[in-house]
């Protein structure tokens, strides 16, 4: 009889970072404004279901963000978080001096009331939303010049 050979194919888990801004601004102006104050290059990427979706690549320091807006026309991404307009998810290594300067960055912002960090156990459907998340990148890489890969240099 043949033998079987049980390979495991997970991998590692991605390292996520999730961030809350409360604000009240436009996405076009919030991301103009974080592009401004953090030497970042978001770009607008088509819509995530209803919401706002903008990504960015920082390969000095190997992230990736994703600015995604919390409220669509009638429902809110993460119902539990009813109080945040923006979710910035860091994809990446990101130590806590990277954190707290990017925290502090983000609330010298004008017209930003807050921004925090979250803990995912406090979100009930984040695994799912990461899974939508990839299966939206890779939609819209399928279908343009987009390349999100961790080692090379986006294209548009």
């Amino acid at each position: 009889m043949a033998k079987k050979i049980l390979i495991e194919t997970r991998s590692e888990p991605a390292l996520f970072t999730l961030f809350g801004i409360s604000c009240h601004l436009k996405d076009y102006r919030l991301t103009f404004l974080l592009n401004k104050k953090l030497d970042l290059e978001f770009i607008k990427m088509e819509d995530f279901a209803a919401y706002s979706f903008y990504f960015c690549r920082d390969d000095d320091h190997f992230n990736a963000y994703f600015l995604l807006g919390n409220r669509g026309q009638d429902t809110i991404l993460f119902p539990g978080l009813k109080q945040t307009d923006f979710i910035l998810l860091v994809e990446g290594p990101f130590k806590k001096i990277q954190k707290d300067k990017l925290l502090e960055n983000i609330r010298n912002i004008p017209n930003v009331l807050t921004a925090f960090e979250i803990r995912f156990e406090t979100i009930k459907n984040h695994e799912a939303v990461l899974t939508d998340l990839e299966i939206h990148l890779m939609n819209i890489q399928k279908e343009s010049k987009f390349k999100y890969s961790p080692s090379k240099k986006q294209e548009e």
